[in-house]
This record gives structure tokens, sequence and C-alpha cells, in this order.
């Protein structure tokens, strides 16, 4: 993942203040939030989307779940939309958006031409990615962090970071194969027989074979619907129920539970494909869980004895009449560099006030373990003291690991003082640079 343009920074155009960008990609399990009973000791499983109602008895849409992106490692992740007055529609070949009235979003007839297109709001996201999210399905979850602050009952003061979707894609666990095509014949895997979620689509080869990628299906069997197109009209839908291990016809075959690709950014900037197993227990599993952010310095501190270095950042974010400062913590952990190099943390210890960079890093949720020794319990054991016993060992937690962690500097993105303290500095500023952070916990008011 990587940001457009990393070192350019968006102005307003209306009062010319810099405006930060951020961005994160997580891909993983879904599981439901979990929260304890107000009035109890009880934990339940939170609905991915609940209709609700504002203080001011308006109609709130919410959507959430968590993403486990390693063994333990559970990222909230959450959209709420209100209804609007306008909405937009944006055309690629003008190059421009206009509003349109809230009631006619999705009326083409309403639009200037037929090259426009309606920008989906939060209000219509919500819905459209409650109807495919179903709990225990892999996806590549898109988004941007939020960050501000609240105050609880008793008056205490604390730091939130709201990760925010953008988008929900489900992973490809599945393949539908046709055969005896003509070259270019084209079709579509739906998991309904009428409307419902387009699971694929895919164009016969020269050898008249079609072969779709398809998810999410339902690892334990199910039911999907293929149709051939005549360009955008589509063709009866015809059924095949499948099993945990896919179906074969004479001219179709569905696999289900295969392994496919996701799409990486490699080192040298360009797109690639690589095999993503979901099964955090596999030797062959690797974590997609990164986040890249426009960031300026406050302060920061480096612990004398473990050298991890605390950075006290400032994210510019989007405000009516000026840009709002938002505080940022962020950790690097002392890594030993190579021989003449500078540790990382360091090299963080040493930023000043006012500077400006990029960083990429990693979103910490995870609980950590450790395998100890199980020690003898008994009193008078004939065998504590022998040598020839087996050791045995059991997993204990040694704690959790939270918060956003910066792995690396994007190179050229480091500018010293570009910032002003009055563009940093917000109208009631926390006197502690430190205090405790939250990261989306269940009590932050969702």
């Amino acid at each position: 993942m990587a940001l457009k343009n990393r070192t350019t920074i968006k102005l307003n155009k209306k009062h010319e203040g810099k405006e930060f960008r951020n961005e994160f990609r997580f891909v993983g399990l879904v599981k439901p939030v979990r929260k304890k009973e107000v009035d109890g000791d009880n934990w339940f499983d939170v609905p991915f989307y609940q209709n609700t109602k504002t203080q001011t008895k308006k109609d709130r849409r919410v959507l959430q779940f968590n993403v486990e992106t390693a063994y333990r490692n559970e990222l909230k992740v959450e959209l709420a939309g209100m209804e609007k007055d306008v909405a937009y529609i944006y055309s690629s070949k003008h190059k421009k958006s206009a509003p349109v009235d809230w009631n006619d979003r999705e009326n083409k007839a309403a639009y200037p031409d037929e090259t426009y297109h309606y920008i989906q709001q939060e209000w219509d996201k919500t819905e459209a990615i409650s109807k495919y999210l179903v709990e225990g399905m892999w996806v590549d979850v898109r988004g941007h962090y939020e960050f501000d602050k609240f105050e609880n009952d008793e008056g205490q003061e604390f730091k939130s970071v709201k990760r925010i979707i953008d988008n929900v894609y489900p992973l490809k666990n599945g393949e539908v194969e046709i055969k005896g095509l003509k070259k270019d014949d084209a079709f579509r895997v739906y998991d309904s027989e009428s409307e419902g979620i387009q699971l694929g689509f895919g164009k016969a080869n020269d050898e008249g074979v079609a072969a779709i990628k398809v998810g999410w299906l339902n690892p334990e069997g199910g039911e999907l619907f293929v149709c051939k197109l005549d360009g955008e009209t589509e063709g009866k839908r015809t059924k095949l129920e499948y099993t945990e291990d896919g179906v074969e016809t004479d001219r179709i075959t569905v696999r289900n539970n295969v392994t496919n690709d996701i799409q990486l950014i490699a080192l040298d900037g360009k797109k690639e494909y690589v095999p993503y197993v979901r099964n955090f227990k596999s030797p062959d599993f690797f974590e997609v869980n990164s986040f890249e952010m426009q960031i300026g310095i406050k302060s920061t501190y480096q612990d004398e004895q473990t050298k991890d270095t605390k950075v006290n950042a400032v994210y510019l974010a989007y405000g009516k009449e000026k840009s709002v400062p938002k505080d940022v913590e962020l950790t690097v952990y002392h890594k030993e560099a190579e021989e003449g190099k500078t540790p990382f943390a360091d090299a963080f210890a040493r930023l000043n006030r006012l500077d400006f960079l990029v960083v990429e890093g990693i979103d910490n949720n995870r609980a950590e373990f450790a395998m100890v020794e199980v020690e003898e319990s008994e009193d008078d054991n004939p065998f504590e003291d022998v040598g020839e016993k087996v050791a045995s060992y059991e997993q204990v937690s040694t704690g959790t690991k939270k918060g956003l962690e910066i792995l690396t500097y994007v190179g050229g993105t480091y500018k010293k003082e570009l910032l002003t303290d009055e563009e940093i500095t917000e109208e009631q500023q926390n006197e502690d640079p430190f205090s405790s952070v939250n990261i989306s916990d269940d009590d932050l008011p969702f």
C-alpha cells in the first residue's frame, strides 16, 4: 500500500490549511465485536449492522466488526452514516463532481449526463457491506484512521483512534471453471437467483475455458448462480449446489476452500500477486496489516532502558475554518542496526518539533504469549531434582501489545520544520503529551 504523491500535502481550498492523509489495509478473519453488559459481568456479541438513533432522534446506521489479522490480533473497524440533504455524483470524463438531491442520488435521470455515477455515502455503504458480511469469512479491509479525544463520566480524558472503513473486499476462496466456450464468452457468478451479490466475473480464454475466481463461498457448502453475458445483458442464472469440496458437472466445475492470490506492493513499488493462506497456524501464513500516514512532530521520548522511542505526533485533519490538529501517539521499538548504521528508534528520537515525514507501520491489539516450563508442584516430589525427566511446557499470556507501531520511514518525505506552532496547537491542549491511549476500545462512544 502507498499513498499517492506521498510528499504532497493537500491544501484546503477555502482556508489553505494543510490536511494530512493516511490509510490502512487489514486482511483477516471476520469476528463480532464483544462488549460487556453495562450492569453485569457477562459479555455479548455486537451485531455487525444496526439501525440506531442519535441523541437528536435522527436515524443512524452503524457497521462494526473485528478483523483478526494474525493469531489474537483483533482490530475493530467501523463505519456510521446518516441521511443527508445532498449527495454527490462524479464523472471521470468531465473530471468533476456535482451535487444532487439526496432522494435522487441513485436516479440517473437526474444526472447531468450518463457519464456520472453516484459516490456511495456512508448511509448506503454500511447497509451494502452488511448484506454480504458474515462471521468466519476472510476479508481485505481498506480504510483510514480518525483521531479524537473524549471524556468519561469521571472527567478523565482519553485519546481515541477509530479505524474507519472505506471498502471491504471478501477474499476469493473458490473457483468456477466453465468449458466448451468460445473465446471471450463472458460470465458472472452470483449468490442468489435474482439481484444478490456478484461473487466473480470472467471470460473464456483461447482454449474456450473460463476460470473465474469467486468468493466468498460458504466453506461448508451452499449454492451459487452462473449467468452468461450478451454485452451487458444477463442471461438466465443457472443454479449450482456445492459442498465443502465443490461440485462437478459435464461443463462446470466448482472448487471450494481453495487458496487464492492477494495483491501486494513489492519493494520496487510494482504490484504482485502471492498466495495467501487462511490459517494462522500454518508455516506459510503471513500477516497483512499495514498503515501509512503523514505526520508532524510535537515531541519524542526515548526510554533509557528499552531504547524504544515514543513519538508524540500531530495529524492535521479537515476543519471548516482551519485545519484541526489531532494528537497521535506512535511507538518505534528498538532493534539493533547493522554495523555502521543508526538504529531506527534512535533516528526518531532525534526528530525535532515541527518536522514532517511519512511513516509506515503496523496496528497492534494483540495478546502476547510465551512457552514456559511447567514446574513441579507437589511437596516432597521424588522426581524434582532428577535429570532424566522430560520437561513439559505450557503457553501463558505475557500481556498485550497495543497501538500504532512505526516500522519504517518513507525515504525523501522528511521535511525539517515544515510546520508552524500555530498549525499544530489546539485551542485547548492536553499538557501531558504521553497520556494513555485507547485504540478503539469497546468503551468508546460508538
